[in-house]
């Protein structure tokens, strides 16, 4: 993720932060995003347990239309 970061400027850009795992959760990810993009609007991270995604994307789907995104 860092390397990515580091390659792109996305300063100005809307950030969704989200992520899968069984235990870490976010820890400081949004707090490095926002040290990395200060002036980046960083909306409310999504987390999700990997076993809830991993044959069943309803949630994720039911996520990311609350985001008014479309396949």
């Amino acid at each position: 993720m860092f390397t990515f970061m580091k390659q792109y400027d996305l300063s100005d850009k809307t950030l969704i932060p989200f992520l899968t795992h069984e235990r870490s959760g976010l820890d400081y990810a949004v707090q490095d995003i926002k040290e990395i993009y200060p002036n980046a609007n960083i909306l409310t991270p999504k987390v999700f347990y990997g076993h809830e995604v991993r044959t069943d994307m309803s949630k994720a789907k039911a996520w990311l239309e609350s985001l008014c995104y479309k396949e």
